[in-house]
């Protein structure tokens, strides 16, 4: 600590160290969420005030409280620095020990809730991750080592459900958040179709497509392809992206594919994305119908 113009003012160590957080994330909430705007000393490093310090610490609480950093930052300073002076500072949480996915994973065979939010707020860096960095980091490799470790007879129903339902719940919230602050101009619609529950896939694309701006209408799993068709006519759409997460025998595909194409070809700007499991194996028949495979849950789509 140190005086300049007669204020005491930190430097980022010391000010993460009182405010309760890690030096990466103060640095992820002021980048993204202009938090506190620190100001420049006459030696050139950045330095904060003990007002900084405080707001930090609130924003701190808010998150531990469950709101997401990007709700907490639109909150008045005020009510963000009372949460701050409310709280006395106390050590960083330490992460459970092992590796992230056994530590995840152990909590989910113990139907352990608790120390999952916990284990799952470190991993997604208290908030620091933007909503795909969480996606594909943290959640989606989660869901697959889950789903990977029921298949290989390792982990019970009762287990696979209460986890795969925990990582859909925080990857809809990021959905959410994304959506909300969206301009409403024509959607991409997304699901998985009739008899497909798998939409961990889809969940991941939606997410990244509306962290890149883009308006989406989720219809999430097991949806009925005249549904989508006629929710996609309804919201003039843009685009619709199907998960297919199941084997499909090439007959009923080339039928589903043959139905999108005829939506597609209505106009120009229209396309069609199809991923997972089940759209792999047959990406010529698809590519042919004139639509575009998925190799991973990404958007803007990259030619392959």
């Amino acid at each position: 600590m140190y005086k300049e113009h007669q204020k005491e003012v930190y430097r980022i160590q010391v000010a993460a160290k009182n405010a309760g957080v890690s030096t990466q994330l103060l640095r992820a909430w002021e980048r993204r969420y202009g938090l506190v705007r620190p100001k420049r000393a006459s030696s050139g490093y950045r330095v904060y005030t003990e007002g900084d310090v405080v707001l930090l610490r609130g924003a701190k609480a808010l998150v531990d409280e469950g709101r997401s950093i990007a709700e907490v930052a639109r909150l008045p300073r005020e009510q963000i620095e009372q949460a701050g002076l409310e709280r006395s500072l106390v050590p960083l949480s330490i992460a459970p020990s092992g590796t992230f996915l056994e530590s995840a994973l152990s909590a989910i065979e113990r139907f352990d809730g608790k120390t999952l939010d916990t284990i799952l707020f470190q991993a997604m860096g208290m908030g620091s991750l933007s909503a795909p960095e969480a996606c594909h980091r943290v959640l989606l490799p989660l869901l697959e080592a889950i789903g990977d470790r029921w298949e290989a007879g390792a982990l019970g129903i009762a287990a696979e459900h209460f986890g795969s339902t925990e990582i859909r719940r925080r990857m809809h919230d990021l959905l959410s958040s994304e959506t909300r602050r969206n301009p409403d101009t024509a959607p991409i619609v997304c699901a998985t179709l009739e008899g497909d529950l798998h939409e961990g896939g889809i969940l991941a694309f939606a997410i990244h497509a509306a962290s890149a701006r883009q308006a989406i209408v989720y219809l999430g799993p097991n949806t009925p392809l005249d549904e989508i068709l006629a929710t996609a006519n309804a919201r003039s759409a843009k685009a619709i992206a199907l998960s297919i997460g199941l084997p499909w025998k090439i007959g009923k595909l080339k039928e589903v594919c043959h139905r999108l194409a005829d939506w597609q070809a209505h106009s120009p700007s229209r396309a069609v994305y199809l991923g997972g499991r089940g759209a792999a194996p047959h990406r010529d028949a698809i590519e042919k119908a004139g639509l575009i495979v998925l190799t991973e849950a990404r958007y803007p789509v990259q030619p392959t």
